[in-house]
């Protein structure tokens, strides 16, 4: 899913604002998890900066911003350069695709039952 961002993010002297999305599978969530683990966040008790790091290593796997190379899309890069309206907006379009998945498989359900 496309989505346009609000404030955009600053990357080498340039805002970007085009961005897409896509669902979270068994594998990215693993290469969130390497990443978490590599970070030494693994751990019960995080403070606020460091749960935030966690979740934006999930949201990395999910999110392209057009026009930034995927490897600069870090969670520590997101971080400091990721507006809180923009966060949102990424996440209610996450839970949109999610929605528009879970809504598919049960209307194929309906019409195969």
């Amino acid at each position: 899913m496309q989505g346009r961002l609000l404030l955009g993010v600053l990357f080498n002297g340039t805002r970007y604002f085009d961005f897409d999305v896509k669902i979270l599978t068994l594998g990215l969530e693993c290469q969130a998890l390497e990443w978490i683990e590599e970070n030494r966040l693994a751990k019960d008790k995080l403070n606020k900066a460091e749960q935030t790091l966690v979740d934006l290593a999930y949201l990395c796997q999910q999110l392209e911003i057009i026009g930034i190379d995927k490897a600069n899309l870090t969670p520590e890069f997101l971080l400091d350069n990721l507006s809180t309206d923009d966060y949102v907006l990424i996440t209610d379009l996450i839970g949109q695709l999610r929605k528009k998945c879970i809504d598919a498989g049960e209307s194929q359900a309906l019409t195969t039952a």
